[in-house]
């Protein structure tokens, strides 16, 4: 993972960082152009959204739909998916 300085635009490093969810976190940055900034700041590491979601989630939502339809539409759906 590649951290660009804020203000510089110039590259910085990760010095640690901290988990404050098993989705957020924390990285601690330094600038390595120490010369003209040597900015020191927090960037925040998130997940947002899946793409595609995990195979097992599909799965269950789609039994979860299908369960849902009266014996009347599963059949009609049944008989979709096998002709």
């Amino acid at each position: 993972m590649r951290v660009t300085c804020p203000h510089c635009q110039q590259k910085a490093v990760i010095t640690s960082s901290n988990q404050l969810s098993p989705a957020v976190k924390d990285l601690y940055c330094q600038c390595m152009n120490t010369e003209q900034c040597g900015a020191s700041f927090v960037f925040v590491l998130a997940f947002k959204h899946d793409l595609n979601p995990p195979h097992h989630s599909t799965r269950q939502l789609a039994v979860s739909l299908i369960r849902s339809l009266p014996a009347e539409e599963r059949r009609l759906l049944q008989g979709d998916l096998f002709n």
